[in-house]
């Protein structure tokens, strides 16, 4: 119950915009996002779920080299739960379209181009990843990329709790 009780405060105050920092053992916070093709997501839907939340920008050379790596993953991964999702954090969606045309992959993205998610997460950098275990609570904030095989072996480890 303190959990379900936590994650809906995080809901509240994430409605609110207030500034939070998200960060290892935190609840993961429920929130609606467009994603780049104009729908809305909305994470709470991916309850019970490994999560890999990466914080991204069209200028990011990093996110340049990880993306196919993650792409990678998320096909290897498939059928163990696992979750890939990009938030993209440019204020011009055009930009990271153009990078997504240019570095494809096949994880969804969306877009936080109000800047309202980054500020409530506050990420170190980009990119950032947030490793969410299928309970709900951030496992992993890891600014920068940890490379295939220490991230895969974290996300199998999380999808077999």
């Amino acid at each position: 119950m303190h959990k379900q009780l936590t994650v809906w405060l995080f809901s509240v105050i994430l409605a609110g915009l207030t500034f939070a920092d998200v960060q290892e053992g935190d609840a993961f916070p429920a929130f609606k996002i467009p994603t780049l093709d104009g729908k809305v997501l909305d994470t709470a839907q991916l309850t019970g779920r490994v999560l890999y939340v990466d914080f991204w920008a069209s200028w990011c050379t990093t996110c340049k080299e990880s993306f196919p790596i993650l792409s990678e993953l998320n096909t290897e991964l498939q059928g163990t739960n696992v979750f890939f999702l990009g938030i993209n954090t440019d204020e011009d969606v055009a930009l990271a379209n153009k990078f997504l045309l240019k570095t494809p992959v096949n994880f969804l993205n969306v877009s936080d181009r109000t800047q309202k998610i980054v500020e409530f997460f506050q990420p170190k950098g980009f990119p950032t990843a947030y490793i969410v275990g299928k309970d709900g609570i951030v496992h992993t904030v890891k600014a920068g990329f940890a490379g295939k095989a220490k991230t895969k072996a974290l996300l199998l480890e999380l999808a077999a709790q």
